[in-house]
């Protein structure tokens, strides 16, 4: 036993030691020095760098002397320039005619029936009745740049908002109910999907029908509920089943819903 360990013994150290010679020779035979070939590029670079700058230091200097002038000609040129300064406009006649504007507008009283069509033209007669002062104004705009027309354009701005959006007209009852609305004039329409039973196409059936709040369907007394029944020949007997009135009675007094108008 102790020799068959010798004998591995000295096979490990004999390959240790070929393997060492091997390492030397691979080496020395591969191995290259580049010390010199880096000094080499080192010198090269200097070099170059050495004649770059002469070359960048023989260059003739730049004379700026006539740009200088040029500039000082075109500055005194600049500050010669008289602007003149607008006279004083009085606006006393255009606040004057603003004014009877306004109270022309808020004497002005929009009917409230269903057919919007008589205000629609109403409003188009004001608004070309308008364009000659709109196309004034833009005239003397130019002119009066110099003048501060803050408050002026913001009340102009005031008819304008007054004139694109009219206040809407109240909502009236349909013929043959109690509260079903002509168009949803008392606020915007509550969710009415909220209510246990009333997916989005049956809300769109709704409106149709005239109901667009809560309060509304609160209100309904068993006639109510079997006109409106009626109106629904899909969803005939849904109203009772999932009890909307007692739903309604509870979302209505929400913070979200629209309120209960004094009279509709």
């Amino acid at each position: 036993m102790g020799l068959l360990l010798a004998k591995i013994l000295f096979l490990l150290v004999l390959a240790a030691a070929c393997g060492a010679l091997f390492t030397f020779w691979w080496f020395r035979r591969h191995y290259e020095d580049v010390t010199l070939e880096y000094a080499r590029s080192r010198d090269e670079w200097a070099s170059w760098r050495r004649g770059f700058e002469a070359r960048l230091a023989a260059r003739p200097e730049v004379d700026l002397q006539p740009l200088r002038e040029q500039l000082a000609a075109l500055d005194e040129a600049v500050r010669s320039i008289d602007v003149p300064i607008p006279e004083r406009v009085d606006l006393a006649s255009l606040h004057s005619r603003l004014d009877d504007i306004e109270r022309r507008i808020g004497d002005i009283h929009l009917p409230a029936p269903s057919d919007l069509g008589p205000t629609e033209q109403r409003l188009t007669a004001i608004e070309h009745a308008l364009f000659p002062v709109q196309t004034r104004l833009d005239g003397l705009e130019s002119a009066l740049r110099a003048v501060d027309l803050g408050p002026v354009l913001e009340r102009l701005g005031t008819l304008q908002s007054r004139l694109e959006n009219p206040p809407a007209p109240k909502a009236a009852v349909r013929e043959g109910s109690r509260n079903l609305l002509t168009h949803p004039g008392c606020g915007k329409p509550d969710d009415l999907t909220q209510i246990k039973g009333v997916p989005k196409v049956l809300e769109r059936k709704l409106h149709r029908v005239g109901v667009f709040y809560f309060w509304q369907i609160a209100e309904w007394s068993p006639e109510d509920v079997r006109y409106v029944n009626s109106k629904l020949a899909a969803y005939k007997g849904r109203i009772e089943r999932d009890e909307w009135v007692s739903q309604a009675n509870e979302l209505a007094a929400t913070p979200s819903a629209a309120p209960r108008p004094t009279e509709h």
